[in-house]
């Protein structure tokens, strides 16, 4: 009997077993699958954080507004502005952005350009000296709108609560001051050259005689309109002028030589040195490590400096409380994330005035009245952002009423490096007004004029002196 032999066709097995290459390319194919699989799925998880956890809206290390996000608008969308924007605000804004700012600081701590044994971040300034100055406005301006920087304001609200409660991310009310990049540079006091040495942040000056002179010339406009008041300039030298090392000496130009040439070019207004009064103290901590402001106490001996120059008592420094507190790490760490600087932070050390004195706040157009207190409680607040307990901040318009019964009145016109300067004369002078020069919203003069002012001191360091800024101490002026 002849039996019928069914045909068996070969499995893959079978295959495998005949043909090795088979088995090794299934192998490589199935790898290939997870790969794509693991892409996708990492693409799936990032696109879906990206777009559904909540974005921040404040830089406490960089103390600024993050980009806000556009309007979509037809007309917008179509001349590209739109896209740009909400790029620059997805980028801006990274969920969880400062928990990943801390975590990648170490590796970045191997980025920056070698320089003679420190980091330098960014590119060495180029100074200006031969630039046109620019001419005087005379006319009414045009509205300007108000540079970036941190606008967190503790002391802005209309209820009762007590502001000292706030921290420096939630319980604050953070206003957008403008449309502008956040960063733009006309802020004047933060430059991308900072060289990181001997675990300290040092902003490299780029100085700009030409521009010195239009602050000059501004200055003296002020004191033409104003006749009998006694107006002063307090331009600030930063930590660059005072330790810096000497091999670094030629990334940086002179902010004495910029300061003594505004100096001459100022007419019936009276310079105060702040360099002079801070030389001999330059061993003392005058100047934050990893901060672009003075300290607390550099500020102090300006302040002093400026009491003798307008012949007005000036209290003792043991009259003062003297708050400490450790671990302080400010805007020069947010700008480079320097590991280097993260890793040394500086106790913060500050003093408040103990004679009677009454602080009042406004908003920029001089509306929304409320007492708060001059020095800020710093119990809960972001460390990176200690150096706010000065009024809390910029973006508003204070006024001191002290017990220094001598009929004077004191305006003071600056950028940050004015606030610490405050406190430190509220036993000189009977009234204190102080104006932020970017956000001030009245015309300058009028109000100078309308508060009885006797004194008005121009107080904000050499960035801002020979940089944008003193472009709006016209704009106020005119405005």
């Amino acid at each position: 009997m002849t039996q019928n032999r069914q045909t068996v066709k070969p499995t893959d097995i079978d295959v495998a077993v005949k043909d090795p290459e088979y088995e090794k390319r299934r192998k490589e194919w199935r790898l290939h699958e997870i790969n794509v699989l693991s892409i996708i799925g990492v693409f799936l998880i990032i696109t879906i954080f990206m777009l559904f956890v909540p974005r921040p809206t404040v830089s406490a290390e960089e103390q600024r507004q993050l980009n806000v996000r556009p309007k979509f608008s037809i007309e917008s969308y179509l001349d590209g502005s739109f896209t740009s924007e909400f790029s620059a605000w997805f980028n801006d804004t990274v969920p969880m952005r400062s928990t990943w700012k801390h975590f990648i600081a170490g590796f970045r701590s191997h980025l920056g350009i070698p320089y003679n044994e420190a980091v330098l971040h960014g590119q060495l300034p180029n100074g200006d000296t031969s630039a046109e100055v620019p001419t005087m406005q005379t006319t009414e301006p045009t509205e300007q709108k108000v540079p970036g920087g941190i606008v967190t304001d503790f002391y802005h609200d209309s209820t009762e609560a007590d502001a000292t409660e706030a921290t420096a991310t939630e319980a604050a009310t953070t206003e957008a001051a403008t449309e502008e990049d956040p960063e733009d540079e006309e802020d004047g006091e933060i430059t991308d050259s900072i060289l990181v040495v001997k675990n300290r942040g040092i902003m490299l000056y780029g100085g700009s005689f030409s521009k010195g002179e239009y602050y000059a010339s501004i200055l003296n406009a002020y004191k033409s309109s104003l006749g009998d008041v006694n107006v002063y300039s307090m331009v600030a030298p930063t930590a660059v002028s005072f330790y810096l090392p000497k091999k670094f000496a030629s990334a940086s130009a002179s902010e004495t030589d910029n300061i003594d040439h505004i100096n001459e070019n100022l007419k019936d207004v009276t310079p105060v040195d702040a360099y002079a009064a801070l030389l001999p103290h330059k061993d003392e901590d005058i100047f934050s490590r990893t901060d672009h402001h003075w300290a607390p106490l550099g500020a102090y001996y300006a302040a002093q400096a400026f009491a003798e120059t307008a012949d007005v008592p000036f209290a003792d420094l043991d009259s003062y409380e003297k708050v400490v507190k450790e671990g302080y790490v400010g805007t020069l760490y947010g700008f480079t994330n320097s590991q280097d600087l993260v890793d040394h932070p500086e106790d913060f050390i500050y003093y408040v005035p103990q004679n009677d004195y009454t602080t009042t706040y406004y908003d920029i157009d001089m509306t929304n009245e409320r007492e708060r207190p001059l020095m800020l409680n710093l119990d809960g607040v972001e460390r990176t952002s200690w150096y706010l307990v000065f009024m809390g901040g910029d973006e508003r318009i204070t006024h001191i009423t002290t017990d220094c019964h001598n009929g004077r009145t004191l305006a003071i016109i600056k950028d940050s490096y004015g606030n610490a300067l405050v406190p430190c004369l509220t036993s000189s002078f009977e009234d204190i007004w102080v104006i932020d020069m970017r956000y001030f919203k009245p015309n300058a003069i009028r109000f100078l004029k309308d508060k009885g002012v006797t004194d008005l001191l121009f107080a904000m360091n050499t960035f801002s002196a020979t940089g944008q800024n003193s472009s709006k101490l016209e704009t106020i002026m005119n405005q």
